[in-house]
Parts: structure tokens; C-alpha cells; sequence
């Protein structure tokens, strides 16, 4: 009887052994439970934008806090610089034909990335190769019409990439900080820029000169197509315009991005300066324009 016993009691403490170390799959194992707490990715502002076009040029940022994202935002700078397209949608200044207005769009698109986490998981929601879908709504039931491709590629760009450093300069609440500077009396020429800020860092910098003068035989190569309600720009111009402006501004742009500013030292009145490489046009206008974009004094 004792040697039963003792039996049955080996038997006992190997089963409840064995149950302790999971020995009975009870599906909670410590390996597969919930992981909805788990941090996917690093701490951080992120950043993308789509290569610049002849129109707009769409951009991603994305907030991440405690490994999940927070908050997104999806904008778009022009050619011709104008502020972001987000804000001139909320401002009613960018016209959807009847169709719910883009930033009610592009707040649907942001709604998903943020309660799904992982813009990858759009990957099979799109209805043609444009990137269109019926799997968003906006907020009043409307199904969402304008692609949404842009947003969830560059949003995933944005989250392979590093955070943006932080930097010195205010972050306008739309990251864009935009500014003109009309032409003088006499002058036929009005400069613009845009700056995109992310965290405090200069990203972008997009600079360009519209053609403000009147339409006439000598000026009509200044308007698209001859149409003298299209006035053109000098980067879109490229040698049309008469000298490499496009170049210039180009590098002038790279300059700022690079250096998170703007500071040269000009060599005449007329505002050249020999501290951006490359650069034979005066740059004033520029510092001008970056000055009252970022509000410096």
C-alpha cells in the first residue's frame, strides 16, 4: 500500500510539474498573449515627402509616443509656393468639385493609420493602381474619392526612416511656413517660399518667382502655354527663363536644409554672396522671405 502511495505521488508532482511549465496548452503560454501594449516603433517626429513635381508635392508627418503613433498629419506644398494644401482645404481655398473637402479626406486616411498602427496593412484596400479606395470615410458617412496611396507609401517611408532631430525653430501648427514678397513698383517678379518645419527642423525648402507683369508680345513667353491667365514661374521656366534661376534656387534650397538656416555673408549691395557654392544670383529676396516665414526680427 505504501509503495503505491508512493507511486501515486511521483505521479502527482510530475503532472503538476509539468502543468507549471506549460507542459498543457492552455494558450496562454507567455509567448502569445496580448501584445496590443507593445511598442512598435521608436519615440519620435517622422518625416517624408514625395519627390517635387510640376504641382503638388505631398508630405507625411507622423508622431510617435510610448512605441505607437499618436498623431499624423498629410500635407502638400506647390510649385509655386502657397502654404499647405491641407490648411488652404480648410481655409475653403482648394475646391473638391462638390466631393467632400481634401482635409476631410486626408483626416479619414489619418483616423485608420492612427487606430491600426501600421500603414502596411492598407496594402490591399485599394480599389485601382491610382490608389483609390472605398475603405475610408470621412466623419459625416462620405466615402473618401481622392487617392490615398500618397499618404499611407510616404507614412511608411516616414517610419523607416529616423525621427527628425530636433531643432531651434518654431513649428507652425501645419508645418509650413510660408511667405511673399511682391514685386517692387516697377518690378514684373514676385518671389515666394515655403519652409516645411518638422520638430523644430527645416526639411524643406521650396523657393520660386511668379510672373506678376502684363500680358503682351514681349512678356507672352512668361505665361503657360501663351494663356495670359496662366503667368509662369522661374523654376518652371528652367533655361526658358534666360539663365540657370532654377539651378540657383535649387541650391539655395539645399543650402538651408542642410544648415537649418539661412546665414551668408554678402559681398555687394546687391545681395550675392559667395558662401553657397554655386550661386550667382543675388539671394536678398531669400533671406527676405525666410525671415518673415519663421517670423525672425
Amino acid at each position: 500500500m505504501k509503495k503505491l502511495l508512493s507511486i501515486l505521488l511521483v505521479v502527482f508532482m510530475v503532472a503538476a510539474f509539468a502543468v507549471g511549465c506549460g507542459g498543457t496548452n492552455n494558450g496562454d503560454n507567455g509567448d502569445n498573449g496580448d501584445n496590443g501594449d507593445a511598442a512598435m516603433y521608436e519615440d519620435g517626429v517622422y518625416y517624408a515627402q514625395d519627390e517635387k513635381g510640376t504641382s503638388w508635392t505631398y508630405f507625411v508627418v507622423v508622431e510617435v509616443a510610448d512605441g505607437k503613433i499618436a498623431d499624423a498629419h498629410w500635407g502638400g506644398t506647390n510649385l509655386v509656393p502657397q502654404g499647405n494644401k491641407y490648411t488652404a482645404s480648410v481655409e475653403g481655398n482648394y475646391n473638391m468639385g462638390g466631393a467632400a473637402e481634401w482635409y476631410e479626406q486626408a483626416d479619414a486616411a489619418i483616423a485608420w493609420l492612427i487606430e491600426n498602427q501600421d500603414p502596411a496593412l492598407f496594402d490591399d484596400k485599394y480599389t485601382d493602381d491610382e490608389g483609390h479606395t472605398d475603405a475610408l470615410q470621412t466623419d459625416d458617412g462620405t466615402t473618401v474619392s481622392v487617392h490615398v496611396i500618397e499618404f499611407f507609401e510616404l507614412a511608411k517611408k516616414a517610419l523607416a526612416g529616423d525621427p527628425v532631430a530636433e531643432g531651434p525653430h518654431t513649428t507652425p501648427d501645419d508645418h509650413v511656413a510660408t511667405a511673399v514678397l511682391p514685386a517692387e513698383a516697377d518690378g514684373v517678379w514676385e518671389y515666394r517660399l515655403d519652409l516645411i518645419v518638422v520638430n523644430g527642423t527645416i526639411v524643406d525648402s521650396s523657393y520660386n518667382s511668379v510672373f506678376v507683369g502684363p500680358f503682351n508680345a514681349d512678356n507672352e513667353k512668361y505665361f503657360i502655354d501663351g494663356d495670359e491667365n496662366k503667368p509662369s514661374n522661374k523654376v518652371l521656366l528652367g533655361m526658358d527663363y534666360g539663365m540657370d534661376w532654377k539651378g540657383n534656387a535649387e541650391k539655395i534650397d539645399a543650402f538651408v536644409e542642410a544648415n537649418n538656416g539661412f546665414e551668408v555673408e554678402y559681398k555687394d549691395d546687391e545681395g550675392h554672396t559667395d558662401t553657397i557654392t554655386g550661386v550667382s544670383i543675388h539671394v536678398n529676396e531669400y533671406e527676405d522671405l525666410y525671415k518673415d516665414a519663421l517670423g525672425i526680427q
